[in-house]
């Protein structure tokens, strides 16, 4: 009978453990999730935009004229997207130039001097490579997994 009760309890434990594993979300899924959680942040500019695909330097300009208006929208996507967390690291490995890594520098608010750095239009993708790689390892700011 302990042998029985020991083989269910083993059972029930690699069942829970597999669950885990296959419930690990991707990047793109963290992101979601943690833009879904930013509940001050405009429901259409989360719809549209919070999406490592969608968030591209195609993009990039569409959503910060539709959502700059629009309260701490794209402060707090860009939280979601950056992980606040410094990926200057990260980028000079993807080869972003100097006067670009201020956007990889993600622990400060993002430069809002748009035109001065639209020429990093052109460098957006591999720094949003960057956030979406730390985003695969790591947990959104909210702690989600």
């Amino acid at each position: 009978m302990a042998s029985m009760l020991y083989r269910i309890a083993l059972f029930a434990v690699l069942c829970i453990i597999l669950d885990e594993v296959h419930a690990a979300r991707n990047a793109n899924q963290k992101l979601k999730v943690c833009c879904a959680r930013q509940k001050n942040a405009d429901k259409g500019c989360k719809r549209k935009f919070c999406d490592f695909e969608k968030f591209s330097q195609d993009n990039v300009l569409t959503f910060l004229n539709t959502c700059t208006p629009k309260g701490n929208t794209v402060s707090d996507m860009w939280a979601c997207a950056t992980s606040n967390v410094d990926h200057t690291a990260c980028c000079k490995k993807n080869k972003v130039i100097k006067a670009c890594m201020p956007y990889c520098k993600a622990n400060d608010p993002p430069p809002t001097d748009y035109l001065k750095h639209l020429f990093c239009l052109q460098a957006f993708n591999p720094i949003r490579n960057c956030f979406r790689e730390h985003l695969e390892k790591h947990p959104n700011i909210f702690g989600d997994n």
